[in-house]
């Protein structure tokens, strides 16, 4: 079950973060859709969304479907 969380603001924690020139572990405060903090360490604070060690990387999207067809 995961938190409630405020549309506004949300925090992802406990994530692997992709950066540009290194992977850390560490979490992302989100604020009104845009990334306005990081912060390293494994910690998960209260109400936010524990990601359990899995890879957060911005602007990636996955477009993998085996619905596609040739045209």
């Amino acid at each position: 079950m995961r938190p409630e969380t405020n549309q506004s603001s949300v925090i992802l924690a406990n994530a692997q973060l992709v950066l540009a020139d290194e992977v850390v572990s560490g979490g992302v405060v989100v604020k009104q859709g845009k990334i306005a903090d990081i912060f390293t360490g494994s910690a998960v604070p209260t109400g936010a969304i524990d990601c359990e060690g899995d890879y957060l990387s911005p602007g990636l999207v996955e477009l993998h479907t085996d619905n596609l067809s040739a045209i």
